[in-house]
């Protein structure tokens, strides 16, 4: 019985790390890009085995920073060595969910339909901006710059958005253990406690046990600990009081102007922002005229006036910018426009014309037409006056 224990006591000796391993596993741990993964349900952390064979040999157990006892010499020597910490219950080898490629590998085609047409989009967009870029002369460089960096930051918006979709690793558990220098995926088992995280529990319990221990403090630093409890007590509450303050005074305000006049001492005090940022500026004064929605807003922090002042010049020098270039376009159409109209109004009257002229020709060709025929009916008429007076004679004769 006793030979058995031993043997078994043997056995569990050689299945635990030896410091060595412990000192590896530690580097590799925290020292792999960290990636995050879901196991039947639980958050784990993960690593591929290439990028743990590559940081293995750039440690200081690689021949190339340890010449003389060097543990790790080539890719197949850090495989097996991770082979041995796998065997040893440190990580352990796990597969993606293939049901998630299966919907991946379906959803390839309406991704690609869905890029093809934002970049369908997109082209037709920047088509209609160089448009008006033609038309527009006044358009400086620097709103072309600023234009295309803000297409530029909303495009890394969208790719930090998917990788951070991408980042979880939907894992199953595989029957088969082993290592591999690929992209296999592997869980960690081993996770030791971090420096910084041990030294801030530490100096928890040693506050918590100082705080017990509070009876037996000096009176003086008694004192002083109730003192600052006091100041900090009342801080509080004159935080508390200035939230009061404030919003009946905007409430009053409010009221006696029937909603014209908007004022808010402290505007951050109450808002997500840092301790210091929460009481900049010091006051935010809007107006709001009767029939206009327009809203004059002035601050009141004093330190930031002249950088505030300037923005609002860049952004106000930009809008009539804007504006100009509107107007601009506008008259352009109104020019246009009118000359089309101009052009039409121009060709009516000239039909007109054209008509009037050809009607007058044809009036005076008939008026030539009567006259010629008047002319023959005379000269008719003449000689018929002519024969009549020969044959009087005759008779007369």
């Amino acid at each position: 019985m006793a030979d058995k224990k031993k043997m078994k006591q043997r056995k569990v000796e050689e299945e635990k790390p030896t410091k060595e391993e412990y000192a590896v596993a530690k580097y590799l741990r925290f020292n792999l890009p960290p990636r995050e993964g879901k196991l039947h349900g639980m958050e784990v952390q993960c690593f591929f085995g290439n990028a743990a064979v590559d940081k293995l040999l750039e440690s200081k157990w690689s021949a190339a920073k340890n010449a003389k006892e060097p543990l790790f010499t080539n890719r197949v020597s850090c495989v097996s060595y991770l082979l041995g910490l796998l065997e040893k219950g440190l990580f352990h080898r796990a597969e993606r969910d293939k049901r998630k490629k299966d919907k991946d590998d379906k959803e390839k085609p309406k991704k690609r339909k869905k890029e093809k047409e934002e970049k369908d989009e997109s082209t037709a967009a920047e088509d209609d901006a160089r448009e008006r870029k033609g038309k527009k002369d006044k358009k400086s460089k620097k709103e072309i710059q600023t234009a295309e960096e803000a297409d530029g930051e909303k495009k890394t918006e969208k790719k930090d958005e998917k990788k951070k979709k991408e980042k979880r690793l939907k894992l199953v558990m595989p029957d088969q253990q082993f290592f591999e220098d690929s992209d296999e995926v592997y869980v960690w088992i081993y996770d030791p406690v971090n420096a910084k995280n041990f030294l801030i529990g530490l100096l928890m319990v040693l506050g918590a046990i100082a705080l017990c221990m509070f009876p037996l403090w000096p009176p003086e630093v008694r004192t002083g600990v109730y003192y600052l409890s006091l100041s900090a007590a009342g801080f509080v509450g004159f935080i508390l009081s200035l939230v009061v303050v404030r919003l009946i005074m905007f409430c009053c305000i409010w009221v006696l102007t029937v909603g014209r006049h908007h004022l808010w001492l402290l505007p951050n005090l109450t808002e997500d922002v840092g301790f210091f940022d929460s009481f900049k500026p010091l006051y935010k004064y809007e107006y709001v005229p009767k029939g206009d929605g327009q809203k004059a807003i002035k601050d009141g922090d004093k330190k930031k006036k002249g950088k505030k002042s300037q923005k609002g010049k860049k952004d106000k020098s930009s809008d009539k910018e804007d504006s100009d270039e509107f107007e601009v376009i506008k008259k352009e159409e109104l020019s246009e426009n009118a000359t089309d109209e101009d052009k039409d109004m121009d060709e009516g009257e000239e039909a007109d014309d054209n008509e009037l002229n050809e009607v007058d020709e044809e009036e005076d060709d008939a008026e030539d037409i009567n006259d010629d025929e008047n002319v023959e009916t005379d000269e008719e008429n003449e000689e018929n006056d002519d024969d009549s007076e020969s044959t009087d004679k005759k008779k007369t004769n």
